[in-house]
């Protein structure tokens, strides 16, 4: 990946503090809205331990991320807090009691137009 794509995608993933997170597996198709911050390619969420969201996520780990100005493919894994990077402010919220840490690193990131439907420009990220 070129070095400006790969800054421009690190810093729309950072400039973000709340996104949805939809899945698919054996409960079904799963989406909610979750706090999140950014750690270079990977975006962390804080998603309540009894979603069905982390249930979908031991059996497929490929998502989708939104935003108002993006949409993005990747893959998670669920951690828990304790294996948060040490600069993530994320897990030090009142929020993060009860809920797991979700990592995502970033494979793709569609940017949006800013009026109308459709994506203006895509950035493959060379996802693992």
């Amino acid at each position: 990946m070129l070095e400006p794509l790969r800054l421009r995608v690190i810093g729309a993933l950072k400039n973000e503090s709340s996104a949805t997170l939809s899945t698919n597996g054996p409960g079904g198709i799963q989406a909610g809205f979750f706090p999140c911050e950014a750690d270079g390619l990977t975006l962390f969420l804080l998603v309540p331990a009894s979603s069905d969201v982390l249930f979908n996520l031991e059996s497929e780990t490929a998502v989708v991320i939104t935003t108002p100005r993006w949409q993005m493919e990747g893959k998670a894994e669920i951690r828990s807090l304790s294996q948060a990077p040490p600069a993530l402010q994320l897990v030090h919220s009142p929020r993060a009691a009860g809920c797991a840490l979700v990592s995502v690193f970033c494979c793709r990131l569609h940017f949006n137009w800013t009026e109308g439907w459709g994506y203006r420009e895509t950035i493959d990220c060379n996802g693992r």
